[in-house]
């Protein structure tokens, strides 16, 4: 029978280790580049396999005698080894590369990160497959522990930075060393006594850092970095760096015509070592500032005067300030993360001038667009400079760092948003190669004004560029408006690219850049972005990966190199990929490659054992697809990667754990489901899995102006059901096998993890490829092939024992 220690420290073990997946992805984001955060979900996956696979190996060893003793050691292992990974990562620059020793490396990490998970995998693994007669009981352990751990993140990660936390689920993951090692089946008396003082150890390592702070992030990049100031949350980490006072101010695209005559005290907000936003010093005097007024995100004030302006993205406050030079009578600013808020207008509240306290000015901290969604308000202007998710969220990692902001359903609301003589403003980086990013902008302004019924998109698009400044490349602003340009508004632009000396890329009455012409006319119409260098699409609600143009096929085409514009993203597809076809050999090399040397499916009957190999293969695969395209699909309705993660893994793991329990009604005390049971269950959940892919999005529609806790309510009610049942399909089909061939359940549980590591990179890759639908259909067809199987399983009648 499941003990109550074993199910203590499975719960903590589970806990911990879905703990430390998620924050992995925090510390890789900053680290290293942040298309490898997804890194640590594929690494979790292998080791829990690899670990599975060292319990069918060492059956001898892993003997029942001595069960809680090895339970007692590996949990241990698992804690002890948290904190040794995470040193030695943090030790050294991490600098993933498409090369021989780049490839090499990345191999190396990959399997020195996995070993804690390896430990976790074994103590899971010895669980799962030693009391079959419980086995509804031990998953449902293993899942609520889980999902518990998935809530934790948050406050976690708002208390503490990801170092220190991290330190945490190792200490969490001894104290569950403590409670297999207080059970009266250890043999080892002494071991609970070693686990006390391994579990103070951990815990005062944690306190020392949690108030030193002597491991933290000091590589970020390839390149050593301490700053003045460092805070971090479930969103990012927030570094501030003092800037020399300079007469050549930050700028994504400043005029030539500035004159540098005076010094601007000003200060760097970095994000995740990547993402960058300026705090300017300002004493109250506008005049001193007037250097915004020659950037180029800043020129569509120049068409409308004492206007209500609503900024996308606060930051460091550089656009409310320019919105205040031009002297808007009201400005309105969204930013998500309270942590740069924090920064803006308090810890350097003095230095920005409190702009939050400015006559007229209101910061909201929230999204953007679910901000803009529950307004009645209009407003003139409505702009984002620069504005992207380069670094990735503690869910981007699972996600891919998409972004709600650039899709055709994001830019109607905005379109709605604007007064009748409104202007929507975006800026973007500009290669004058060829311009990928305003090029999609394009691409999705004019299917946009199609779609609300315009029947010439060029007439209300004006596209403006900076030039080269000091070797950085320029950037370039698109403005929609929502009836078209004028001819007073197109003389007013006229005069001011004239004057700050910018290019005009489109204009409606003036210079079209042939491009540009081309994409306005033929915007929508999927023949013609078939024949485009990169993909230029409008991006979805379904597959909003707007910064992500490189289509799969031709991931390695060299179009990485070739479009220097979009080289940073594209080597994200490509290197999405390269870790893919790594996490396959992977598996297949560490997975596969012992059960087969070993012969240990000789004496398995080809229908029980086939059928059985595909049912824990498909629902390993599908478990994933279906988890990771709700993850991805609420993003957007939720409002951000971090409420997904927490509401959908929370939700879907909690609830299955609560099915594997009532799964015990058929597989407790050595019983095994039928073949009518399981078709019951299994059509039931088939039914609800067509339900959420064809029906959900147009439901949560309905929901979008509610507030964030009915939101969430909302997403439960689709959720919590679709995990009840999707627990139950696990512990059936180990209850059937435990019967049959007990020896190959540890390797039947790591085929099932095998398929979760290729399905962590595989879904991403789909959902870019073909969207969020497309990978939750794949989940569907899995969990198809499940139901089949399982069915034929459970018919096998057969008592054949596994042979070495």
């Amino acid at each position: 029978m499941f003990k109550r220690g074993a199910f203590t420290g499975l719960f903590l073990t589970s806990m911990s280790a879905l703990m430390l997946e998620i924050l992995l992805t925090r510390v890789f984001s900053v680290a290293t580049w942040y298309y490898f955060a997804f890194f640590a979900i594929s690494v979790a996956m292998f080791g829990f396999t690899v670990g599975a696979i060292i319990v069918y190996l060492g059956k001898n060893y892993f003997r029942d005698d001595l069960l809680f003793d090895r339970l007692a050691v590996y949990t241990l292992l698992f804690g002890v080894t948290v904190d040794i990974a995470l040193m030695v990562f943090l030790s050294m620059p991490f600098f993933p590369r498409l090369t021989g020793v780049g490839i090499f490396a990345t191999a190396v990490v990959y399997l020195f990160i996995a070993l804690p998970f390896v430990f976790a995998g074994i103590v899971i693994c010895l669980c799962i497959t030693r009391f079959p007669e419980d086995i509804g009981l031990v998953y449902a352990a293993d899942l609520i522990g889980a999902g518990l751990g998935a809530f934790m993140v948050f406050p976690v990660l708002n208390a503490m930075d990801a170092p220190t936390a991290i330190l945490f689920t190792g200490a969490l993951a001894a104290l569950g060393g403590i409670t297999f090692a207080g059970s009266r089946f250890v043999q080892n008396k002494n071991l609970k006594t070693g686990a006390a003082v391994v579990f103070l150890t951990l815990t005062a390592f944690m306190l020392v850092n949690f108030t030193f702070r002597p491991v933290r992030v000091e590589w970020v990049k390839a390149r050593y970095n301490v700053p003045e100031v460092e805070s971090w949350n479930a969103f990012s980490r927030i570094a501030v760096y003092p800037l020399k006072y300079t007469n050549n101010p930050y700028s994504w695209g400043m005029s030539r015509a500035y004159k540098k005559d005076k010094l601007i005290p000003q200060r760097m907000i970095d994000i995740d070592g990547v993402s960058n936003t300026v705090m300017t010093g300002f004493n109250g005097d506008l005049a001193a500032v007037d250097h915004l007024k020659y950037d180029v995100t800043a020129i569509a004030h120049y068409l409308r005067k004492d206007a209500k302006v609503f900024i996308i993205g606060v930051g460091g406050g550089r656009d409310i300030l320019a919105a205040k030079v031009f002297g808007q009578k009201e400005v309105v600013g969204a930013e998500i993360n309270n942590r740069t808020l924090e920064m803006l207008n308090y810890v350097f509240g003095n230095f920005t001038g409190h702009l939050d306290k400015l006559p007229g000015v209101r910061i909201i901290n929230d999204e953007a667009r679910n901000a803009i969604t529950r307004m009645d308000e209009k407003f003139d202007i409505i702009q984002a400079s620069c504005i992207a998710t380069w670094s990735a969220t503690t869910a981007g990692a699972f996600s891919l760092a998409e972004n709600s902001l650039y899709t055709v359903e994001g830019w109607k609301i905005f379109y709605d948003r604007l007064k009748p003589d409104g202007i929507l403003s975006f800026n973007r980086w500009y290669s004058p190669d060829y311009p990928a990013q305003l090029l999609r902008l394009a691409s999705l302004a004019a299917y946009t004004l199609k779609n609300e019924g315009v029947k010439d998109p060029g007439s209300h698009i004006a596209i403006v560029r900076s030039e080269v400044v000091g070797g950085r490349m320029p950037s370039a602003t698109i403005l929609i408006g929502k009836r078209p340009f004028s001819a007073d508004d197109l003389k007013t632009l006229d005069s001011t690219v004239e004057k700050l000396r910018f290019k005009y890329v489109y204009n409606p009455a003036g210079y079209k850049k042939p491009l540009f012409v081309d994409v306005i006319k033929n915007a929508g119409d999927p023949e013609f972005y078939k024949t485009t260098a990169l993909d230029l699409s409008p991006s979805t609600d379904d597959r909003p990966f707007f910064f992500y143009m490189l289509r799969l096929k031709d991931v390695f085409s060299g179009k990485d190199v070739q479009f220097q514009e979009q080289m940073f993203n594209l080597k994200g597809v490509k290197m999405l990929v390269v870790l893919m076809i790594v996490s396959i050999v992977l598996s297949v090399i560490f997975i596969f490659g012992p059960v087969l040397f070993s012969g240990g499916l000789r004496a398995i009957p080809p229908l029980a054992g086939s059928s059985g190999l595909l049912f824990f293969a498909s629902i390993g695969l599908g478990y994933i697809f279906i988890e990771m395209g709700q993850l991805q699909r609420l993003i957007i309705f939720l409002g951000h990667p971090v409420y997904s993660i927490t509401v959908v893994i929370f939700a879907l793991l909690f609830s299955s754990g609560i099915g594997a329990m009532v799964s015990g009604l058929w597989t407790g005390r050595g019983r095994r489901p039928g073949p009518a049971v399981i078709a019951v269950f299994m059509a039931l959940l088939l039914i609800v899995l067509i339900f959420i892919i064809y029906k959900q999005t147009g439901i949560l529609k309905n929901f979008e102006q509610a507030g964030i806790y009915t939101r969430i309510g909302v997403s439960l009610l689709f959720l919590m059901p679709l995990g009840f049942l999707m627990g139950m399909p696990f512990p059936f089909g180990m209850s059937i096998a435990s019967r049959h061939f007990s020896e190959l359940t540890p390797w039947l549980w790591a085929a099932n993890g095998a398929m979760s590591v290729v399905a962590s990179v595989l879904s991403v890759s789909m959902s870019i490829g073909f969207g969020f639908t497309a990978t939750l259909q794949a989940g569907l067809l899995s969990y198809i092939l499940a139901a089949a199987t399982l069915i034929i399983f459970s018919m096998t009648r057969s008592s054949t024992r596994w042979a070495s």
